[in-house]
């Protein structure tokens, strides 16, 4: 998988960091042929009289349809796993595409990149790690 796509991933719970948890799409931050760092996603509503975490990007619904999902939803680049490339963590890695819904454009992956590095650089402890 492409560093920029946003792909289907069994991404792990705080409560079982290290086993593929519930289906979410993910963004996929660059990886190997073995294993891939990926950022979770969630389209609940953020309650709006708590900030946003460090290293939250929102996407309305007209971005989100842009990147073929229906709702809006939030990348929260500091809750991130490190995965290896099975079809325990991706289902949909046997199939056509591998689980891949869309793949950010350059301009939107120079913004992502440059906020997670900000963050890695700044705020590094509120960076949450799953996976391997």
């Amino acid at each position: 998988m492409v560093p920029g796509a946003f792909v289907r991933v069994k991404f792990p719970t705080r409560e079982k960091p290290r086993q593929p948890g519930l289906l979410h799409i993910c963004y996929v931050l660059g990886g190997s042929a073995t294993e891939i760092m990926v950022a979770y996603t969630t389209s609940q509503p953020w309650p709006p009289t708590v900030p946003l975490p460090a290293g939250t990007r929102l996407f309305d619904r007209e971005e989100a349809a842009g990147l073929n999902q229906s709702r809006a939803f939030m990348l929260r680049l500091d809750v991130l796993a490190k995965l290896p490339v099975t079809g325990a963590w991706f289902p949909d890695l046997a199939l056509p595409g591998q689980g891949v819904i869309a793949v950010a454009s350059v301009r939107l992956q120079d913004e992502l990149t440059d906020l997670t590095t900000n963050l890695v650089r700044r705020r590094r402890s509120l960076i949450q790690m799953r996976g391997m």
